[in-house]
């Protein structure tokens, strides 16, 4: 009995355990892409401070990457913080304040 039929079947399964497993991914990465997007449009809309809307985009990308994370569930109230609070704040300064208090709310 041959075993070239094995070799084949063998060949196939790796190659469709391989695609599936790079669907998987790219699904994830699109789920947390467009879960970022969502937060900084509800977010940012009417802000107009450089520093809070750096903050509440680097905020919508760590959740959207972590926040299902249990090992990262003492850091999440500060992200969230920062999305609520700045979300409209017109100044820097206000701003830097904002980010100040949300971190001592919210320490890791």
């Amino acid at each position: 009995m041959s075993r070239q039929p094995l070799k084949r079947f063998a060949n196939l399964a790796t190659i469709a355990a391989a695609t599936l497993i790079s669907s998987a991914t790219s699904l994830m990465a699109d789920s947390a892409s467009e879960q970022q997007a969502r937060c900084e449009l509800s977010a940012i809309r009417d802000t107009r401070a450089a520093v809070a809307v750096q903050s509440i985009r680097s905020a919508c990308n760590w959740l959207a990457l972590n926040g299902g994370s249990l090992l990262h569930e003492r850091s999440k109230g500060y992200y969230l913080c920062l999305i609520r609070e700045l979300s409209g704040v017109q100044g820097n300064q206000a701003a830097e304040a904002i980010i100040s208090a949300c971190r001592r709310t919210n320490p890791f």
